[in-house]
């Protein structure tokens, strides 16, 4: 499952306690982001030497948080260059392996560039040195028990687990078929006991049911709905930072990269992501059209067809998982598969038409 939310919960309950600020260099926690930050890594010249650039500024939570930290995506040039030129960080960062993270520095000027890279492995990475708990242990006793999350863990081993969980399945392109994978992908080597797990990666290591990822979304539907006066004493989070999740923080310089990620996901409406008709909040893509229409695509439709409304946040998982939540329609989304790719055209058009199906029925 996706756990980027979840990074961003525990984050954020950190700024509420004043124990970190948006604007922290998280650098200071772990000298080995401070290496990874110190400069920009720009490729391979003609005579095979790296080309760097000094670093403008330091790498913030909010950066971390919103994906401009300057940390590539992981199939894009920037980074498969520097894993070629280096040797180093060959594997993939759900390997859960801390040497294919720590390894590889940023590819964007900090604060400028929205790359879905791997900020949220960082703060997984990173958690226990702040709060002096592993991250399991603090997502358990402050996030995960206090919802009634009691299925979702980073660690699906043991007694209790056996037998539950659901195996990745890819889609073979020779024979034109779904498989079950029977051992390891190449450069991706998912962990099969503690042992594998050297840290708990934030961005793709979680294991979860779709009730539990309900609780959460429910959760901060209902905070977000909730008004001034009404507000829960000692809620998940404060009322800015739940917020927070549902508004804009991308610099304009950012927004047309989102943008072409979004478009990468089929079937979608042949205008589905205009720059800035999509931005990042402290946590999830928020859907932000300048006209205010939903976002599914119904020509014969009034008032802009089905779907998610304006102010809607979430996002999609490698292996098909995707969730949301549509404030102004008090609906709540979640859609978990093990089907890699997960964009392949068989299970984007389900959750198309899943996601069409829900809004039609409850007529929202």
């Amino acid at each position: 499952m996706r756990s980027d939310p979840l990074d961003s919960l525990a984050y954020l309950q950190l700024v509420d306690k004043g124990i970190l600020s948006l604007d922290t260099d998280l650098s200071q926690y772990y000298p080995a982001l401070k290496q990874a930050t110190e400069q920009v890594f720009r490729g391979v010249n003609g005579e095979g030497d790296p080309v760097w650039e000094k670093v403008a500024t330091s790498v913030t939570l909010r950066m971390m948080l919103n994906q401009t930290s300057g940390f590539g995506m992981e199939f894009l040039n920037g980074v498969q260059s520097w894993k070629k030129y280096s040797g180093k960080g060959a594997g993939f960062v759900n390997s859960c392996k801390v040497g294919n993270l720590i390894h590889t520095p940023i590819v964007e000027q900090p604060g400028v560039q929205f790359q879905y890279g791997n900020s949220a492995e960082w703060l997984g990475l990173i958690l226990p040195f702040i709060v002096n708990q592993s991250t399991e242990e603090y997502m358990q006793e402050n996030i995960f028990k206090p919802l009634g999350m009691l299925n979702t863990t980073f660690y699906p081993f043991g007694s209790e687990h056996e037998g539950r969980l659901v195996p990745l399945r890819y889609y073979d392109e020779e024979n034109k078929e779904w498989q079950t994978l029977q051992s390891q992908m190449e450069g991706l080597t998912l962990p099969r006991s503690m042992a594998d797990i050297e840290y708990p990666v934030a961005g793709g290591g979680l294991y979860s049911t779709t009730s539990d990822y309900t609780k959460l979304l429910q959760a901060l539907l209902r905070l977000l709905r909730t008004s001034e006066l009404a507000y829960p004493q000692g809620a998940l989070l404060s009322r800015e930072s739940v917020n927070s999740l549902f508004q804009k923080t991308l610099p304009e310089t950012a927004k047309s990269a989102l943008a072409d990620v979004m478009n990468m996901r089929p079937p979608q409406p042949d205008d589905f992501a205009a720059s800035g008709e999509w931005d990042w909040s402290t946590g999830m893509a928020v859907w932000c059209p300048k006209d205010g229409r939903r976002l599914g695509k119904d020509e014969n439709a009034d008032e802009g067809g089905w779907g998610r409304r304006a102010g809607s946040a979430g996002w999609f998982g490698a292996a098909g998982t995707m969730y949301f939540v549509d404030p102004n329609s008090n609906l709540t989304f979640v859609c978990t598969t093990q089907m890699l790719p997960g964009n392949h055209p068989s299970i984007a058009e389900m959750r198309y038409a899943l996601e069409k199906q829900v809004y039609e029925v409850l007529q929202v």
